[in-house]
C-alpha cells in the first residue's frame, strides 16, 4: 500500500470519527444509521435510538411531555415563537400568502421537532439518567439545522419563525387556489398523507415535508430527510403542494 491510498484511508476515518453517527443527509433506509440515529453518541446513555424521542411507559416522566402524544420523552422548549402569518398585519405582503387557519404558537408534530431544532433544549434531555442536565445542542452538531437559523434576529422575547415556510397551518386548497388537492400524489401516498389531522382540518407541520425516520419510499435518499427532491425534478418538492 503506498503512502498516497493510506493518506486517503486515514483521512476517510477522521472525517467518519468527526461526524459521529448522525448524518446531515439521509440514506431513505429507514433510522439505523440515519441522521436521527444516536445510539452510539458519548451522552446517549442508554444506547437506543427510539428512546431519545419516544418511550413505552412513561415512568411517571412528567405530563407535559407524554400528554403530546406518539409516547413522546423527549424535553420540550418552553420558547414563545413569532409565527410567519403573524407579521400580516404590518406586512400586508405576509397577509396575502396566508389563506388557511393558523396556530397562534407551534403545534403537534412541530412542537415537538422544535424541542431539539430550535436550539434551546439539549439532544439529550430525555429519560438520559446518567447524562443529566443537557450538554449537547443542535448547534454543537450543525446549526445550519437550527430553526430558526442562529443568526435570525429575535423580536422581544419571541424566537422568529416569519423566515420560514409557514408550519402548524390547515392546508385549505378551496381559499388558496394556489394549492394542489390534497388528493394529488405526494412521495409514496398523497399530500393528505403528510398532513397533521386536526378538528381545525389537515395541517401542514414540519413532518410534511421532512420524513423524521429516514424512511425506505418514504424520504429521498443524500437529502435532509425530503420527502420529494429539490433537484430531480428541479423544486419538486415546491411544485408537489404549489401551483406555480
Amino acid at each position: 500500500m503506498n503512502k498516497k491510498t493510506l493518506l486517503l484511508i486515514l483521512s476517510g476515518w477522521v472525517v467518519l470519527m468527526l461526524s459521529g453517527t448522525a448524518s446531515s443527509n439521509g440514506l431513505g433506509a429507514g433510522i439505523v444509521g440515519s441522521p436521527h440515529d444516536f445510539s452510539s453518541e458519548t451522552w446517549n446513555f442508554r444506547q437506543e435510538i427510539c428512546r431519545v424521542c419516544h418511550v413505552p411507559h412513561d415512568h411517571d416522566r412528567n405530563y407535559d411531555l407524554f400528554s403530546n402524544g406518539l409516547l413522546w420523552n423527549h424535553q420540550l422548549s418552553a420558547e414563545t415563537y413569532q409565527m410567519y402569518a403573524e407579521e400580516g398585519a404590518a406586512n400586508p405582503t405576509f397577509a396575502s400568502f396566508i389563506d388557511g387557519a393558523f396556530d397562534n404558537e407551534p403545534t403537534g408534530v412541530a412542537k415537538l421537532c422544535l424541542g431539539c431544532h430550535d436550539g434551546t433544549v439539549g439532544i439529550d434531555q430525555f429519560d438520559n439518567i446518567a447524562a443529566g442536565p443537557g450538554t449537547v445542542f443542535i448547534g454543537d452538531i450543525d446549526s445550519g439545522f437550527q430553526v430558526p437559523g442562529a443568526g435570525v434576529p429575535r423580536i422581544g422575547s419571541d424566537m422568529n419563525l416569519t423566515g420560514t415556510h409557514p408550519l402548524s397551518i390547515v392546508y385549505d386548497e378551496i381559499a388558496d387556489p394556489g394549492l394542489h388537492p390534497k388528493t394529488n400524489a405526494l412521495g409514496s401516498g398523497t399530500i393528505q398523507d403528510v398532513l397533521e389531522p386536526t378538528a381545525a382540518g389537515f395541517k401542514v407541520q414540519c413532518s410534511s415535508c421532512h420524513d423524521v425516520h429516514d424512511g425506505a419510499g418514504e424520504a429521498v435518499p443524500g437529502t435532509h430527510l425530503l420527502r420529494v427532491s429539490t433537484k430531480t425534478p428541479a423544486s419538486g418538492l415546491c411544485l408537489t403542494c404549489h401551483k406555480k
